[in-house]
C-alpha cells in the first residue's frame, strides 16, 4: 500500500459501519423520540421511513460482515460505453418515478413555488400579475415562500430563478419534469469523469465512487421532484470536473457554473461548497487560480444578493406584505438563526445516511483516514476540501421539512462519494469488490422500502389535490384543521391559478368569506373530503375557524367539494365497488 498503509479487512468495514450507524440511530431515537426534542416533519417521516431502513440496513450489514471478504465477479473497465448508458437508464427512471412514485403531484410549497415560477416563466414573464379580483385575496392564494416585490400586485416565487428557469425551459421542450432526470445524468457524468481523474490506475475505485451514487435513493428520487437540490448536485461535480481540467478555459468555465448555480433557488449553498477548494489551492499556492475563484464568490453576492433583489424591485415595485429577505446580512442573520433554533443534526443525518449507501459514511471516513497530512497542509490532496465541504454541509444540519433523505447536503453526495472512492483506493487491495457488490444490495433492499413508503406519504395529497382541480366551483377552501400540511393543497394547475382558486381559509377574515359566498359559487375541502383519502391526522385548535365555519354555515355557504362524477359506466362500478 501507498505510505506503508494497512489493508482495512472488508469484515472490520462492515462492522464498525453497523456499529457507527447503529449509535447514531440510537441517539436520534432517544434525543426526538424518547424525550420529544425537536418533534417535526423531519421526524414524523424518520420514524415512517429512515428508521426502519436504517434497522434493515444495519442488520443485513452485521450479518453480511462474516462473508464479506473476496473479490466477486469481476467489472468491466468504466468506459463510457458502460457508464453513460447506465446513468442515462437512471434518469430515465427518475423521469418515470415522478408519474408512477409521485403521480405527477409535488408534496412541497417549496417544490410547487418552483413550478409556479417556471409556469410564468414559460409565457416570458418575470411575476404573474394578480388579477384585479382576486388582489384582496392574494395571500390565502399564496400562503408562503413569495418575493415580497411588487407583492400587492403581482405574484413572485421568493426563491431565485435559475431553477424555474430550467424547468421552463424542459417545458416549452414538452414536460418540465425532465430537467431534474437531466440534470441528475448530468451530475453523474461529471462525478464519473472527476473519478476517472483521481484514479487512473484503479478502475475499481472509479466503480465504486459511481456505484455509491447509482445506488443513492435520495438522488434518485429527489431528481423526480422540482426541487433545485439537483441542480446543486450537478453543478457542483460539473464545477469541480472543470476545476480539475484545469487551464484558462477550464477555470473560467467553473466560474461562469458557480455563478448559475448560484441562482438556482439560494445565492449561499455554492460558496459553503466552493470555499474549501479556495483554501486547498492557496495552500498549494496556486494565488492567480485562488483569487479569480474568490472573486467569482464575490460576483455571487453582487449578481444575486444585489443585482437580483434590485432588478425585482425595479420592474415589480416596492417590498410589500412582508420585509424582504434577499439582502446579504438578512440572509447571514437567517442562517445563524436558523442554526439555533431548527439546528437537528441528528434526525437530518439519519435521514441522509438512510437514503444513501449504507457504506457511503464508512467508505467516506477511510478516505480521511488515508489523508496525508504533509501533502494537505501543502495543498496536495484533494481529500482536504472535500472532507471539508462534507463536514460543512454535515454541521449546517437545518431543519428542512420535507425531503427525501436530507436535501440540504443534496450537494456534498458527490463529494461523499469521491471520499469513499480515496479510502478504496488507499485502504483495499485492488479488484477486491464483494464489499461494495454486498453494500449495493443491502441498499437496494432498504431503498425499495423509501420508496414504498414515500409512494404511501404522497398518495393521499395527490388525490386530494385531483378532487380539488376536479372540482367545478369557482372557489375551493382549503380548511387546514385535522390534516397534517394540507395547506400546501392549497395551488393552481400546473402552476397556473385559477377555476377553481384555491384559498387557504385560515387566511381570511369573516367579511372576505361573505364577499366569495355573494359573487361565487364556493366549495370547502376538510377533514371530512382529505381524512377519507388517507391524510395523516394532525390537530390545530384555531377557535377563529370555528367562528367562520359557524358563519358560513348559517349562510349556506358550505357545500363540500365532491368527486367528479364518473365519465363511463366501468367508472361508475369501480366507484361502487370502492364505496362497499
Amino acid at each position: 500500500m501507498p505510505g506503508g498503509m494497512p489493508f482495512v479487512s472488508a469484515r472490520r468495514l462492515f462492522l464498525a459501519g453497523a456499529i457507527g450507524l447503529a449509535l447514531w440511530l440510537g441517539a436520534t431515537f432517544l434525543w426526538h423520540v424518547t424525550w420529544r426534542q425537536g418533534v417535526s416533519l423531519a421526524v414524523i417521516l424518520f420514524l415512517d421511513q429512515d428508521f426502519p431502513a436504517l434497522m434493515i440496513g444495519l442488520f443485513l450489514l452485521a450479518l453480511a460482515a462474516p462473508f464479506a471478504e473476496g473479490m466477486g465477479f469481476r467489472l468491466p473497465q468504466p468506459r463510457a460505453r458502460i457508464i453513460v448508458p447506465i446513468i442515462v437508464l437512471l434518469g430515465l427512471a427518475a423521469w418515470a418515478g415522478h408519474y408512477a412514485l409521485f403521480q405527477d403531484y409535488s408534496v412541497s410549497r417549496d417544490e410547487e413555488v418552483a413550478r409556479f415560477a417556471a409556469a410564468y416563466m414559460r409565457e416570458g414573464l418575470f411575476a404573474r400579475p394578480i388579477p384585479i379580483e382576486w388582489e384582496p385575496y392574494r395571500r390565502a392564494i399564496m400562503p408562503e415562500f413569495f418575493s415580497p416585490f411588487g407583492a400587492a400586485d403581482y405574484w413572485t416565487a421568493a426563491y431565485l430563478p435559475v431553477n424555474s428557469a430550467i424547468q421552463a425551459l424542459f417545458w416549452q421542450m414538452g414536460d418540465p419534469n425532465l430537467a431534474g432526470p437531466v440534470l441528475l445524468v448530468l451530475g453523474l457524468f461529471s462525478l464519473w469523469r472527476v473519478a476517472l481523474h483521481l484514479f487512473p490506475d484503479r478502475p475499481d475505485a472509479v466503480w465504486v465512487t459511481m456505484l455509491l451514487g447509482l445506488s443513492s435513493a435520495q438522488l434518485w428520487v429527489t431528481a423526480m421532484t422540482p426541487y433545485a437540490m439537483t441542480g446543486h448536485f450537478a453543478l457542483n461535480m460539473v464545477w469541480l470536473a472543470l476545476v480539475l481540467r484545469g487551464g484558462i478555459a477550464g477555470h473560467l468555465s467553473a466560474g461562469v457554473v458557480a455563478l448559475i448555480a448560484a441562482g438556482l433557488h439560494q445565492w449561499h449553498f455554492p460558496p459553503i461548497f466552493i470555499a474549501p477548494f479556495i483554501l486547498w489551492m492557496l495552500l498549494a499556492r496556486r494565488w492567480t487560480v485562488a483569487a479569480f475563484h474568490a472573486l467569482t464568490l464575490v460576483a455571487i453576492v453582487i449578481v444575486w444578493a444585489k443585482i437580483w433583489p434590485g432588478f425585482l424591485l425595479h420592474a415589480l415595485g416596492a417590498p410589500t406584505d412582508v420585509r424582504p429577505s434577499a439582502g446579504v446580512a438578512d440572509k447571514v442573520g437567517s442562517l445563524f438563526q436558523r442554526l439555533g433554533d431548527r439546528w437537528q443534526p441528528l434526525v437530518n443525518l439519519s435521514r441522509y445516511a438512510a437514503w444513501n449507501n449504507i457504506l457511503m459514511v464508512p467508505l467516506a471516513g477511510l478516505g480521511v483516514l488515508a489523508m496525508r497530512w504533509r501533502d494537505a497542509i501543502r495543498g496536495r490532496e484533494i481529500a482536504l476540501p472535500l472532507a471539508l465541504g462534507c463536514i460543512a454541509g454535515c454541521v449546517l444540519a437545518l431543519a428542512q421539512g420535507y425531503g427525501w433523505g436530507f436535501r440540504y447536503a443534496h450537494g456534498f453526495i458527490g463529494p461523499f462519494c469521491l471520499l469513499g472512492g480515496l479510502g478504496w483506493a488507499r485502504f483495499r487491495p485492488q479488484g477486491a469488490m464483494r464489499p461494495i457488490f454486498i453494500g449495493f444490495v443491502v441498499t437496494l433492499l432498504a431503498a425499495g422500502f423509501l420508496v414504498w413508503r414515500t409512494h404511501v406519504f404522497v398518495e393521499p395529497y395527490a388525490a386530494s389535490h385531483r378532487m380539488i382541480d376536479a372540482s367545478r366551483a369557482d372557489v375551493v377552501l382549503v380548511d387546514p384543521r385535522g390534516g397534517l400540511y394540507v395547506t400546501d393543497l392549497v395551488r393552481g394547475r400546473n402552476g397556473v391559478p385559477g377555476k377553481p382558486m384555491v384559498m387557504n381559509l385560515g387566511m381570511l377574515t369573516l367579511d372576505q368569506v361573505d364577499e366569495l359566498c355573494k359573487t361565487y359559487v364556493v366549495e370547502l375541502f376538510d377533514r371530512a373530503e382529505f381524512r377519507p383519502l388517507g391524510v395523516p391526522l394532525a390537530r390545530w385548535n384555531l377557535g377563529r375557524m370555528d367562528t367562520l365555519r359557524a358563519h358560513m354555515k348559517l349562510a349556506g355557504c358550505d357545500r363540500p367539494v365532491q368527486p367528479p362524477l364518473p365519465e363511463t359506466i366501468d367508472d361508475a362500478m369501480n366507484a361502487a365497488d370502492n364505496a362497499m
